[in-house]
């Protein structure tokens, strides 16, 4: 018998934490309008999750992008051979040796969290569980994930977004650098002429941002709405936001 109702009568830590308890395997349906996003479970661990929002094979390869192990071109090639053979992004990625099976492990799991975490930030919707889990789960790709590590992340996250939030400009408007931002000397940038002209940097020449701060403000070197910095951005969705609002 399927479990179903609305998240202002159950929240999704009650939820998550009672699938863990009575290790449950299924599939949670959390839905909100026309969105859905579906974690699966396996004896109380999470094995898998998919969202309609974006392709699946895009926000992989996306995500790969993000973290280093891909480069724009290489991804772009990936995608137009998997609409050609309908394999999986991740088959086609090991494959062809641009990634290892840890890149893909990665991945997978940052694409998983990102879902998942977004949807702990909805105010309403509604959840169904039950019983059935698909037959093409990617479970060598994709190593359980233990519950307790999505709700402690969770939590810091529910406690830190609306501060954060409230002091973002909208997510569409483009944002570009300052006077003095433009004027800055980022450490990023003399780092790496210092290591081409075989010299080290000085400590009078520091920027005085954060290693985080300085990447961020790279992704506005032209205009950028917090949505596109957020498809580059190679930290999660909140840190990339607290540098933003930073």
């Amino acid at each position: 018998m399927a479990l179903e109702g609305s998240l202002r009568d159950f929240d999704l830590f009650s939820l998550f934490n009672m699938i863990k308890t009575q290790g449950k395997s299924g599939t949670l349906v959390l839905s909100r309008g026309q969105e859905f996003v579906k974690v699966y479970f396996d004896q109380g661990d999470i094995v898998g999750c998919d969202s309609n929002q974006v392709r699946v094979e895009d926000r992989v390869g996306a995500m790969l992008v993000r973290l280093g192990r891909l480069s724009g071109d290489e991804l772009l090639t990936m995608i137009q051979k998997q609409r050609q053979t309908l394999k999986r992004m991740g088959t086609l990625l090991l494959e062809s040796g641009k990634v290892t099976s840890q890149d893909l492990q990665d991945a997978l799991f940052n694409q998983a969290m990102s879902i998942i975490y977004r949807t702990f930030r909805w105010i309403e919707g509604d959840y169904r569980f039950d019983s059935m889990l698909p037959p093409d789960l990617d479970r060598e790709n994709f190593p359980a994930i233990p519950v307790d590590t999505v709700l402690m992340e969770a939590a810091r996250i529910m406690d830190e977004w609306p501060e954060v939030q409230r002091r973002l400009p909208d997510n569409a408007l483009p944002l570009q650098k300052t006077a003095k931002a433009m004027a800055l000397k980022l450490d990023l940038d003399q780092e790496l002429s210092s290591m081409f002209e075989g010299r080290g940097t000085s400590h009078s020449e520091r920027s005085g941002l954060t290693h985080e701060q300085e990447t961020v403000l790279t992704y506005v070197n032209e205009p950028q709405s917090i949505q596109s910095i957020l498809l580059i951005t190679r930290y999660d969705e909140l840190d990339t936001c607290k540098v933003i609002a930073d």
